[in-house]
């Protein structure tokens, strides 16, 4: 789902503390729904483009799409996540680590840091 709502290979997006988050402007022009159980992603009421995703279980981070930034975020990659959902013409080159499946490990993961 993720990457057809994406309309690419894949989905780039990182963890962020939700304490450490907070829109300098257009939050009222988000709109949110359900996107699997117990997780909810916003996207634009405008353009439509996909901002944060909000989980039930994981309140104090958002998932942060990184396609939205107008600079450069200052991060490295750390994992490849869900790659058994990645396009099946896109070859993984590197040898980070991989989480194929739908799993709470690549969150949990994320949030001990």
């Amino acid at each position: 789902m993720c990457r057809k709502a994406h309309g690419a290979a894949f989905r780039t997006r990182a963890f962020v503390k939700a304490d450490d988050f907070h829109f300098l402007s257009g939050e009222e022009l988000l709109t949110y729904y359900e996107s699997s159980p117990g997780e909810r992603r916003s996207f634009c009421k405008i353009c439509g483009s996909v901002i944060i995703t909000r989980f039930n279980r994981h309140r104090d981070v958002y998932g942060f799409a990184l396609g939205t930034l107008d600079s450069d975020p200052e991060i490295q990659i750390e994992r490849h996540v869900f790659t058994k959902y990645k396009a099946p013409w896109f070859e993984i080159t590197d040898d980070l680590p991989q989480i194929s499946d739908l799993s709470n490990k690549a969150l949990e993961y994320s949030t001990k840091k």
